[in-house]
């Protein structure tokens, strides 16, 4: 009996008030089982038909590059090419001039609240930008597919659906995305954990992370990489690879220009080359933290501390840390979602050059159903 009253409880706070769990220590697991989505300051809203075009338009670009594999560096990169280097410094808050829309401030934001502070952005208003700049983790949309089964899987951007705007997509190998994770998770401020009932968590050990993203939010990497592949050869997409960027960041800057359309003069590059640069974006770390003042939290989502953001972001940094059993693991998990996908496991190791469209993809645009439409 205790434990049905306890359950009738806990449903019934889900209907009548959904973020009274976030008031709780690690509430954000109630939150979880309850059917609420993890990350829980993440939103599908702005995805969706009726509201994507009151924020974005035809030229703009979206980053949608996966987690944790080098989302800042690309928006930083992108925002220096269409500034020209900003020599006029208008990038103060990374979050106000290069917008995350699908990121909520606190819980309980209408989407009234989130758009109307949207669109008073520095990234959403500068009429000297030549193009705005958003952010996203999320994957491309399936026509035909339901939004409601969409949004279980994020896979609510817009990419074919909304032809004139492009998208940058990232990649990055798997088990440095991994060692990135462990120490990111704990350097979220403590205030920012407790608006959202403890989330992100603190693991304990690289043990526990990686049953995170393998056990608990499976496909959370996999996925991303699978659903994004189809699209890397569409003319609005532009696939990029962490390591390319690493090994290469003068070709990179140049491809990503041209993608873009920004015509960089010569001249330009040096200022551009210097402020994407590492040494660059960690003695301006601050910038990049993630401002999300509002009147339930001030200041920066991440922790004060110097370092703690901008790491060094190294290849190859997560190789030793897998034990032989997660080794086995983690290569199932590779044949489970690129095994079907010629070229793809190899890609996502190591970059280089993306693989053609087979025969297959070229009838089902890449996709594992047929393509309904481009349009």
């Amino acid at each position: 009996a205790l434990v049905a009253a306890a359950i009738l409880i806990i449903v019934l706070t889900k209907l009548l008030c959904p973020t009274a769990f976030f008031k709780l220590p690690n509430g954000f697991i109630l939150h979880a089982m309850t059917g609420g989505k993890l990350p829980p300051f993440f939103c599908h809203w702005p995805f969706e038909d009726k509201y994507f075009g009151k924020w974005c338009r035809d030229g703009d670009v979206v980053v949608c590059v996966a987690s944790k594999s080098g989302t800042t560096w690309l928006m930083n990169i992108v925002h220096q090419i269409r500034t020209l280097g900003d020599p006029k410094g208008f990038l103060k808050h990374n979050t106000h001039t290069t917008p995350w829309p699908e990121c909520s401030r606190y819980p309980g934001e209408t989407v009234e609240e989130a758009l109307e502070h949207l669109l008073t952005l520095d990234g959403t208003t500068n009429p000297e930008y030549p193009l705005r700049v958003f952010k996203s983790h999320y994957r491309p949309r399936v026509d035909g597919t339901p939004w409601s089964q969409a949004i279980k899987t994020d896979a609510v951007v817009p990419v074919r659906q909304k032809p004139k705007v492009k998208y940058i997509a990232c990649a990055r190998e798997g088990k440095d995305v991994l060692a990135s994770f462990y120490p990111f998770f704990a350097a979220h401020r403590q205030e920012w954990k407790d608006l959202w009932g403890s989330f992100p968590p603190t693991f304990k050990d690289f043990n526990e992370c990686f049953k995170f993203f393998t056990e608990d939010q499976p496909g959370f990497y996999h996925g991303y990489i699978a659903d994004w592949w189809a699209y890397r050869h569409d003319p609005n997409v532009l696939m990029l690879h962490y390591a390319d960027l690493k090994k290469d960041i003068k070709g990179s800057l140049r491809k990503i220009a041209r993608f873009v359309g920004v015509d960089v003069p010569e001249s330009a590059w040096p200022l551009i080359e210097s402020k994407v640069s590492l040494k660059w974006m960690q003695e301006n770390e601050d910038i990049f933290k993630y401002d999300m003042t509002t009147k339930y939290f001030e200041g920066n989502v991440m922790s004060d501390e110097k370092g703690s953001f901008v790491r060094k972001g190294a290849l190859g940094e997560g190789k030793s840390l897998l034990s032989p059993e997660q080794e086995k693991k983690w290569q199932e998990m590779n044949d489970q979602y690129f095994g079907d996908k010629p070229g793809l496991a190899e890609w996502a190791l190591n970059g280089g050059p993306l693989a053609p469209l087979t025969e297959a993809e070229k009838k089902t645009g890449g996709l594992t159903t047929p393509l309904l439409s481009k349009q």
